[in-house]
């Protein structure tokens, strides 16, 4: 049974959450809480990153910039950014079994 999954020219999109902090408490929080839903969440001094994707189509990472910007918002000791992002996977052999 043959079903289409996507040709070679078939984008996926993820976003890149960068939010930078000023207040240790506030950070300590936020990463407690979004890593446990996000094992990409990595932290480097007073800033976390992470990765929400893959997605199949650009709406679909739109709206997690938007949800991410109404709630950092509301964080007055936290400043995010979101960078959109789009890749072509390609196909490779894998390694012999051995």
């Amino acid at each position: 049974m043959a079903r289409t999954i996507g040709g070679p020219d078939s984008l996926l999109y993820r976003a890149v959450i960068t939010a930078t902090y000023t207040d240790e408490v506030t950070l300590a929080t936020d990463q407690r809480t979004y890593g446990r839903k996000n094992k990409s969440l990595t932290r480097e001094g007073m800033t976390l990153t992470w990765y929400e994707g893959p997605y199949d189509a650009p709406g679909k990472v739109e709206s997690r910039r938007t949800i991410w910007t109404r709630i950092y918002e509301k964080k007055p000791a936290a400043r995010m950014e979101c960078e959109l992002q789009s890749c072509v996977p390609q196909w490779a052999p894998l390694p012999e079994a051995s």
